[in-house]
């Protein structure tokens, strides 16, 4: 059996504020990290209903993006 294809959701900073993507598009824009974080973990508990593995990916100062939580796929 060939493993999940992974959901990606990346947190990125836009101008003044941060901006929430997935796969899918958009998730929506936020005027502080903390409110992009918490956007992030709550659509993730969501997308992990689809038994995929979930990875939420978080832009740093320098723009790497760097692992700010992962979740596993269900069994």
């Amino acid at each position: 059996m060939e493993p999940a294809v992974s959901i990606s959701i990346a947190i990125l900073r836009i101008g003044d504020g941060w901006r929430v993507i997935s796969d899918g598009g958009s998730v929506g824009d936020f005027p502080y990290r903390v409110d992009a974080e918490e956007a992030a973990l709550r659509f993730a508990a969501a997308a992990e209903g689809s038994g995929r593995p979930v990875e939420i990916l978080l832009q740093q100062p320098g723009g790497e993006l760097r692992s700010f939580a992962r979740s596993h796929a269900a069994k």
